[in-house]
């Protein structure tokens, strides 16, 4: 009965995927299909992994909470439905995961278990169905506005190792990217003057409420990058000079519209920011190891400390493990996936000028800056390498678009890999 109707479920999710090949023009697309398996593969291998390999895991603690709830929807409905959109300290489920983001994501996914029969994969396949949907929705939107963008955009958003993993399976990451992707494909569209359909504005008011509740930092630093970048290049349009001093302008943008969405959240009122920084930092280093760590000079929830500390947190988050710190299986891969991370870098560094042409270059500061303020404050909050390595999907796979596009070694790499 439960084989028979996890193959139902898949067999769904197939016929999904065909109609959404349908209406993008791509049924006979070996890159779509050959991205949707990848993405489902790596969902499944996220419960794998954790289920035979590490004994610490969120993704079969999530699903055991999310079977607790699904099973009150079985013998109790409506106290279910109740129980949705019951957030207060005085609820009772016998829940691992009590804290308000933990708990959204396991409602979220309590609803898939109540319909799939509390089957573990068949609800992994959905959540790579979604994560799979939100990359090609983005990357038909790179590739609709730049030229020659399809080799570079498919590598980052598509088939980026450590990215696919983590934000394939049953992870906050999934929900969190799907979003972040979403919302970063309708910009696109507004930075182009592109018209949005009314039904998208509500899709976009549900990934920015999802985004916000699950991942604020992620959404705050997007919000700022994204409105900077949407100002500074419409006033660019009416005054000309506004072009010739593109940085300044955009840097005067950033701040100014960060410190108004410092008010959004209580988190992100400076003198508190840095307090959590610095005790999300501190919390993190009994429970790891010492070679598992990034280690900082004298960090402390000043401004100064925080400034001294940036460069070691921007090289940390982007290229660290280096090849032989890796610890374990995924350490390892993420030591190498970084080492190459690396090779693009430097030739991206050496054909910098490739990247500033209109009009590029007000996105590619949108881009650079969203990247190097999240992946700071990430490794400063988070030193521990492996979870840093998961939690950098939020701008990781953007970061390597901007290394890879108009990139002469990644051009001749493909060039050679398809030939």
């Amino acid at each position: 009965m439960k084989i028979g109707f996890a193959i139902l479920h898949f067999s769904l999710i197939f016929f999904f995927t065909y109609l959404f090949a349908k209406r993008w023009n791509t049924i006979g697309s070996k890159l779509f299909w050959s991205a949707f398996i990848y993405h489902l593969v790596a969902g499944m291998f996220v419960g794998l992994v954790y289920l035979f390999y590490y004994s610490a895991n969120d993704t079969w603690l999530f699903f055991e909470d999310a079977k607790r709830l699904s099973s009150i929807a079985h013998t109790n409905f409506p106290a279910y439905i109740k129980l949705l959109f019951d957030f207060s300290d005085n609820l009772n489920a016998g829940l691992v995961n009590e804290d308000f983001r933990s708990l959204l994501f396991i409602k979220i996914l309590s609803a898939l278990c109540f319909f799939s029969w509390d089957n573990y994969w068949v609800c992994t396949g959905y959540f790579s169905l979604l994560s799979f949907i939100a990359s090609w929705f983005l990357h038909r939107k790179i590739t609709g506005h730049f030229q020659n963008s399809t080799s570079c955009s498919a590598l980052s958003f598509l088939f980026f190792p450590s990215v696919v993993f983590w934000s394939s399976g049953i992870e906050k990451e999934t929900l969190t990217l799907a979003s972040l992707y979403f919302l970063a494909g309708i910009f696109l569209q507004l930075i182009f003057h592109k018209k949005i359909d009314k039904f998208v504005l509500v899709m976009v008011f549900l990934a920015c409420v999802l985004l916000w509740a699950l991942k604020y930092y992620w959404a705050g630093v997007f919000l700022i990058s994204a409105l900077a970048a949407f100002v500074v290049e419409h006033l660019s349009l009416k005054l000309l000079v506004i072009k010739r001093h593109l940085i300044l302008v955009y840097i005067f943008a950033f701040a100014l519209i960060g410190v108004s969405v410092s008010f959004l959240h209580p988190n992100f009122y400076l003198h508190r920011f840095l307090e959590v920084v610095v005790s999300n930092h501190d919390e993190f280093i009994p429970l790891s190891a010492d070679n598992n760590l990034v280690h900082f000079y004298q960090l402390s929830p000043t401004v100064t400390s925080v400034i001294i500390n940036s460069p070691w947190a921007l090289v940390s988050g982007i290229f660290r493990p280096f090849i032989g710190e890796g610890q374990g299986l995924l350490g390892l891969f993420a030591s190498v996936e970084n080492f190459l991370t690396l090779i693009l870098f430097i030739s991206f560094a050496w054909n910098f000028k490739n990247h500033f042409h209109e009009p590029i270059n007000i996105l590619f500061l949108a881009v650079v800056s969203y990247c190097i303020m999240l992946c700071i404050f990430l490794a400063l909050s988070t030193p521990n390498l492996g979870t840093l390595s998961r939690y950098r999907v939020g701008f990781l796979p953007f970061l390597v678009f901007v290394f890879a596009y108009r990139n002469p070694l990644f051009d001749s790499a493909v060039k050679k890999f398809l030939n």
